[in-house]
């Protein structure tokens, strides 16, 4: 037997030491020279063997997610970006945010129009999309608002400062709910903002064991500033090769990286002088190349970022099979549009690369790039992906509004700034992945500091964050 498993490593080009002849027996050695022979090897250690079988039975772990494909808007544009287009996009997200507003206890829905047939000082609970707003000469708010039925202006007192300078905070097009009086036919006074937010929920996913899900984005393959080093660093480690943390990375059973995969080309000013690979296809032939080498008892998730082959308006469908067309064979690789949901181990995860939030940022003080879960809090209590139409971002006006957040997630993942965060809003936990791109001159220019080459680890069991950095040092 030994020699017919000489004979079969030598006829692929392996040499093996002695030791490893008592690791492979005729129902096995086959597959597990095959793979040693993918990994580029010429001298088999007793190490490698080994390595190969832990995977092996590392596999053997059933696997539970389920992408939720309605809310992917690949395949499914048929925008002609027509007015009534447009029409269709903002009245599909006045009716999904609505609903959720009218489940509110002690609301009692009634349409602007009936609002206007009420008595004087009557109590109305109407729900808009704001269309306007602007300060008085008196130093209140003035809102404009419509429904289906019509249109009409709110007054929001000055009375209480804190109070107030949330409610300045209100955006264009965000979808509200309002406790208010009749003034006028032709305005109202809010009593009371109510944004449709997100329930309180105390969710047990009473997982048996630990299983991580690790979450990467914003890789700028073919940037001169491409932290290669650290990025194959980390491919290392998935794969289990460090002694000392073997037993936590065969845990890990799912990737995330959230966009940006390549560097792209003309993203930003002056960025040809930055790049190290100006095709942008050899830019994804590099990237599958760095993918395929981790392991494949991980599920890997995907999505589109601005950087990326696809269009910059949301919601981006996922990079063709033109792009990735290795990644597209593989049965654990899932590439998908952003932005994307899936359940994973009964988590709902919804991945959003994040174009969006830089509106949020913009208005909203307590919005912060270096803390982009601050943003991410804002888009789920308004549960929108578009809180402001073109605003820093643009959108793809289609008939069903897939940046509304219908279902409330239990982990939001994004990227796009290049700072990674974690903290929980009520259950769901917020995560911002890091990058792997150092600091562009871009950014220097913006006083933006990127946090790079970090790996963030969720514990699906403990429902703890562990962070993994892989930055080498300089001396």
């Amino acid at each position: 037997m030994d020699n017919e498993i000489i004979k079969y490593a030598k006829e692929n080009n392996l040499i093996l030491t002695p030791e490893t002849l008592k690791h492979l027996s005729s129902d096995n050695y086959k597959e597990i020279l095959n793979k040693l022979k993918e990994k580029n090897l010429f001298i088999v250690k007793e190490k490698d063997i080994l390595d190969v079988k832990n995977q092996k039975e590392d596999k053997k772990y059933f696997k539970n997610f389920y992408i939720l494909d309605k809310y992917d808007i690949t395949g499914k544009n048929y925008s002609q970006g027509s007015i009534e287009d447009f029409h269709k996009l903002f009245l599909d997200k006045y009716e999904k945010i609505s609903k959720m507003i009218k489940t509110r206890p002690n609301f009692e829905y009634t349409t602007i129009e009936q609002a206007r047939l009420l008595v004087k000082g009557k109590p109305a609970d109407v729900i808009g999309m704001v269309y306007d707003k602007g300060i008085s000469k008196n130093g209140n708010l003035i809102l404009t608002i419509d429904d289906p039925t019509g249109q009409i202006k709110l007054v929001i007192m000055n009375k209480d400062e804190n109070e107030f300078f949330k409610h300045k905070e209100i955006l264009l097009d965000n979808v509200l709910g309002f406790k208010t009086s009749l003034l006028s036919k032709d305005m109202l006074i809010v009593n009371e903002v109510i944004y449709p937010d997100i329930p309180f929920e105390r969710k047990t996913h009473n997982l048996p064991q630990d299983v991580y899900l690790t979450i990467i984005g914003d890789v700028h393959v073919g940037s001169k500033k491409f932290k290669e080093k650290e990025f194959l660093k980390f491919i290392e480690w998935l794969n289990g090769n460090f002694e000392e943390e073997k037993e936590l990375t065969k845990k890990i059973k799912y990737l995330i990286i959230a966009g940006d995969l390549v560097d792209g080309i003309g993203v930003y000013p002056s960025q040809f002088n930055e790049l190290a690979i100006t095709d942008i296809k050899k830019q994804y032939e590099l990237f599958e190349e760095y993918i395929l080498k981790i392991r494949e008892d991980i599920e890997i998730f995907i999505i589109s970022g601005n950087h990326d082959a696809v269009r910059l308006s949301d919601p981006q469908p996922a990079i063709t099979k033109e792009y990735l067309p290795r990644l597209y064979e593989k049965e654990n690789i899932h590439i998908l549009g952003s932005p994307a949901w899936v359940v994973i181990e009964g988590f709902k995860t919804l991945m959003y690369h994040g174009a969006s939030l830089h509106g949020i940022y913009t208005e909203i003080k307590n919005a912060k790039m270096d803390k982009p879960d601050t943003a991410m809090i804002e888009v789920l209590k308004r549960r929108d992906l578009m809180p402001q139409y073109g605003h820093r971002q643009t959108f793809v006006p289609i008939e069903k509004n897939l940046m509304v957040i219908e279902e409330v997630p239990d982990i939001f993942i994004t990227a796009d700034v290049h700072h990674h965060a974690y903290s929980k809003y009520k259950h769901v936990h917020l995560i911002a992945s890091s990058c792997w791109q150092d600091m562009t001159d871009f950014q220097k220019e913006l006083g933006h500091i990127p946090t790079v080459s970090k790996a963030l680890l969720f514990n699906l069991k403990t429902e703890e964050l562990l962070i993994k950095d892989f930055l080498e040092k300089e001396i």
